[in-house]
């Protein structure tokens, strides 16, 4: 079984931090107005935002053995069947729909009939080499 992480895309992080740093500027100047002891103050910051840290950061990583590839993204997790994909676009990112990933300029995996997900790994070229192992059928898309 070979293990592939994630592409860090800095768009991604700077977005993600952001988010996090808006939120707690907005509850920092809601709890000075309202004279919040340090217990309160700890309570509604530090705990939501670890949270929110946990779980907007992403770590995916990915995994590929005879059979399945496999996908792990936090709490997403999933098996799709090497025998099923059908085509891989290479350096596309898809806006929309299911994203375990981390970075942009990733791979679109369709598979079944209709169904599609974006994975970043790090390093495309490793990965469809490690996947067209295992299914040489697959059609691979690269941009013009």
């Amino acid at each position: 079984m070979k293990v592939f992480r994630s592409r860090q895309d800095p768009l991604m992080e700077a977005t993600i931090i952001g988010l996090i740093l808006s939120m707690i500027i907005m509850m920092i100047v809601t709890l000075r107005t309202e004279q919040a002891t340090f217990i309160e103050f700890v309570t509604i910051i530090g705990l939501p935002t670890f949270f929110m840290a946990i779980l907007l950061l992403p770590r995916p990583r990915y995994s590929i053995d005879s059979q399945y590839l496999t996908y792990q993204s936090d709490i997403f997790r999933g098996k799709i069947a090497i025998k099923k994909i059908y085509k891989i676009e290479v350096g596309k990112t898809l806006w929309v729909g299911f994203k375990p990933a981390a970075a942009r300029k990733g791979l679109i995996v369709h598979y079944n009939k209709y169904k599609e997900i974006y994975i970043s790994p790090d390093g495309n070229d490793d990965f469809l080499y490690e996947l067209m192992q295992y299914n040489p059928a697959i059609k691979i898309v690269r941009p013009a």
